[in-house]
């Protein structure tokens, strides 16, 4: 080979190689520091709305709270934007008759009542199903597997892949949409 070609191909491998490392660095294949840590850097601390509380009595509760705490039990807060990208991760909750949504900004959940415009996913459960897996967190999987709590996944597979879904979605069903989307391109 002439020299040129190998000064060519040298820079073309480093650029590739400078290209994956910021794609992986913003899509959080790279951690650095702990991603429930408020930007104030003290960790962030959640107490259990439903402690103390029988289950008849933390649904008669039910609030914004209790799906702040759900969503953080179920790692949304790992969510992040795509590489390159202001589009953060929104995600529809619709408990019985209630509506949230929630978006994710540097690991920080922000709920609000209502609806959202074109969410990520929905997850769809009962008071009573939230309220279980408020007070156990083992029970969220099986709370999925059985159906008594659904998420559909609205955005293309590109963009729950790019904002961390992957996980949370494996983690909640145990399933993977990786072969789907493997199939879809």
């Amino acid at each position: 080979m002439k020299k040129g070609t190998i000064i060519i191909i040298s820079l073309v491998i480093i650029i590739i190689l400078v290209f994956a490392s910021i794609v992986a660095f913003y899509s959080g294949i790279f951690k650095f520091g702990n991603s429930s840590e408020t930007k104030s850097g003290s960790a962030t601390v959640f107490v259990n709305p439903a402690k103390g509380l029988t289950i008849e009595e933390a649904v008669a509760k039910f609030n914004s709270t209790f799906v702040l705490y759900v969503l953080y039990s179920i790692k949304t807060n790992e969510l992040h934007n795509p590489p390159l990208s202001s589009d953060q991760p929104k995600i529809g909750f619709k408990v019985d008759e209630d509506s949230y949504y929630a978006t994710v900004k540097d690991g920080i959940i922000s709920v609000k009542a209502g609806s959202i415009s074109n969410p990520d996913i929905i997850i769809t459960t009962t008071k009573e199903e939230a309220v279980k897996i408020t007070a156990n967190k083992e029970y969220v999987q099986q709370s999925f597997m059985d159906g008594k709590s659904e998420i559909e996944l609205l955005a293309s597979k590109t963009i729950l892949f790019a904002k961390g879904y992957l996980g949370l979605y494996s983690e909640l069903t145990g399933r993977s949409f990786t072969g789907n989307a493997i199939k879809n391109f």
